[in-house]
Parts: C-alpha cells; structure tokens; sequence
C-alpha cells in the first residue's frame, strides 16, 4: 500500500503532467492542434467540406474516442455527422453536410463543443470521373474548469492540502469563435465490385483548409493568440483483386498546422464475406476489414470493421510510440465508429453518386 507521501507524489505528478498540456494549449498555440480521430474515413467532413455527398447520397455517422486512460483522466471524443445529396435528378448535384463534436481532455475538462454547416457542389468530369468543392461554416465554444485541478503549491512538504493557495491563474473565461473551411477533391470510378469481377478501381484525392481566418484562441482573453490555419491532404482508393473476394484499401492524411505536422499513411484489407443479390435484394452484402495505420513520431493503429448491407461498426485502437510512452505504458486509446449510408457500400455497379 502507498503511503500519503507517495499518494502525494503521485497526485503532484499528475498536476504536472495536465498543467503542461493547458500551458502548452495556452501559451504556446502554435503547438495547439484540433481533434482528429484514428478512423480519418469515417469522419469525411472533418477531412474536407467538399466531401458532403459525394460517396453516398445519403450518410450518418457517429464517432466515439478514449484516449490518455492510463495516464489520468482520460480524452473522451465524441461526434456526429450527416450528409445528404440534393438535386439528384439533375446532372451537377449538391451535397449538405452537418457534423458536430465535443471533446473533454483531463480533469480540468478543457473541451470543444462545435456544429458545422458544410455544403458542396458536385460536377461530373465524365463518366468515370467528378471534381466537387466544398464550403464550411461552423460554431465553436472552448470551456475549462479548474476546480478539480491540483497543483505543486498545494503539497505542504508532507501531504497535499487541497486548502492551500494553488498561486495560478483563476481568471480563466469561456470563449466562442466562428470557424470557417473549404476544400476541393477529385473522384475516379469504373467497373464493379462483385466478386464475379471485382475489378473496381476507385480513387478520391482532396486537399482542403480549415481556420483561414485564424481566429483568437484564448481563455485569457488575449486576442494576440490565434488558432493557426489548418491544411489538409489526404487520398484514398479501394481496388478490387479480380476473381477475388479481397478489396485493398490504402489511404492516408497530412495534416499541417502552425508548427505541426502529422503524417498518417496505412492500408485496409476488405474481405466480401457476401455480395449481395443483383435483382431480389433478398441476400445483403457483408464484410469484415482488417488495417493498420502510422501516424509517423506518434503510433501505431489498429483497426478492424464488420459491414453489413447499409451498417457498419468499426473499432480501432492507438498503441502510443511518442515520448509520451514512458507514462502511458504505450497504451494510447480505442476508438468505435458506427455507420449508415444509401446506396450499400459494396456488392454493387458502380455509379456516380458512389465514385
């Protein structure tokens, strides 16, 4: 058993550890990064305004992420988004989207809570190819609370002492910002994926920006602070091994911003456990997916997903490689994604509302 000297070590050990992240988001914005999730596919307006629509017409998808247990108070994530596509009787079509998340890090609960509009405009090149653009306006709220904070001050030399002065900071403030995004992505399709084929060849590349305006980001009310632009580049593609039942699904994200970078290439095995019925519609298609991502000077991700039909429930898990793995026993966090989209994901021709 501890004693109270070694539970107090522990505690002030702890302090520390929050008190660097709220100065590091604080102090130094240039390090200060927005959420990302590990399953980057399955947040697609996150990754770019353009993308509301494209791939299905209708879509939504919910996202849930835990990370830092073993550190302390852990990073829970949570978002939702929607997308729809508008005019589709017509040649040029638009795509709405809404995506919304709340994010609470430690026990200060420093969070974002944040809504977004997204609306897109989607312009077949061809019959196999489209381009689309997309604009982005969102809401944001940044709070904090200090109460359940400790700090080296409050160590008496023998015991923490919860009554003594912390000699920080109280007069911190929420703060609400309006945030701004655009992005543009092409997309290329032909063939089809039933396993009688399975030579389906389909490639979305897409680069978008968010925060253009850099909008002040402080709980001080220090308006000199600023949330550094965003640029995003990211690709992916499913190419079907003909004769088989194996899609393989690489992809990857750049993530740039202020002084940050963050790489995160990987690839996806998608097996068709069944192809869905061409004219009944009584069998559904399904598969399971097996993948791992590098997120590069950070961790290493695992990911495996079921598909059935219109639904699909993922579930990743980040073994943590940074620095941060001495304290974290390398353990990182989990993260569940769940999914509807229509028309199904596979088991069918391709068209292009799907590309």
């Amino acid at each position: 058993m501890k004693t109270k000297n070694e539970m107090a070590v522990l505690t002030i050990k702890k302090a520390f550890f929050i008190a660097v992240l709220v100065g590091l988001v604080n102090y130094v914005p240039a390090i200060a990064q927005d959420i990302h999730f590990s399953q980057f596919d399955e947040t697609p307006l996150q990754l770019n305004p353009a993308n509301a629509a494209v791939r299905h017409e209708i879509s939504v998808i919910a996202n849930y992420k835990n990370q830092w247990q073993s550190v302390g108070a852990p990073y829970k994530t949570f978002a939702f988004s929607g997308e729809v596509k508008l005019l589709k009787k017509k040649k040029q079509n638009l795509g709405l989207g809404i995506d919304f998340f709340n994010d609470k890090a430690g026990d200060s609960q420093m969070g974002t809570t944040q809504a977004n509009l997204s609306l897109s405009g989607i312009i077949p090149l061809n019959s196999k190819s489209l381009i689309s653009g997309g604009l982005m306006c969102g809401f944001a709220q940044r709070t904090m609370t200090s109460g359940k904070l400790s700090w080296g001050k409050q160590y008496n030399g023998m015991d923490y002492d919860a009554s003594l002065p912390t000699g920080e900071i109280s007069s911190v403030s929420n703060y609400t910002f309006l945030d701004l995004g655009a992005g543009v992505q092409y997309s290329y399709g032909t063939h089809e994926m039933y396993i009688s084929a399975n030579d389906a060849r389909k490639i979305n590349i897409g680069v978008s920006v968010f925060h253009p305006h850099q909008p002040a980001y402080s709980y001080y009310g220090d308006k000199s602070q600023r949330l550094h632009m965003k640029l995003i580049f990211h690709g992916d593609a499913a190419l079907g091994i003909k004769n088989t039942n194996l899609i393989l699904k690489p992809s990857y994200i750049i993530f740039i911003q202020g002084a940050t970078k963050e790489i995160t290439p990987g690839m996806t095995f998608q097996y068709v456990l069944q192809e869905s019925s061409k004219y009944t519609g009584i069998k559904k298609a399904s598969a399971v997916s097996l993948g791992a991502y590098y997120r590069t000077q950070d961790a290493f991700i695992a990911i495996v997903k079921y598909e059935y039909s219109n639904y699909a429930v993922g579930f990743s898990y980040d073994i943590n490689l940074s620095k941060l793995k001495t304290v974290s026993s390398a353990r990182g966090g989990f993260e569940i994604s769940l999914r509807f989209i229509a028309p199904a994901a596979f088991g069918k021709s391709t068209s292009r509302a799907r590309l």
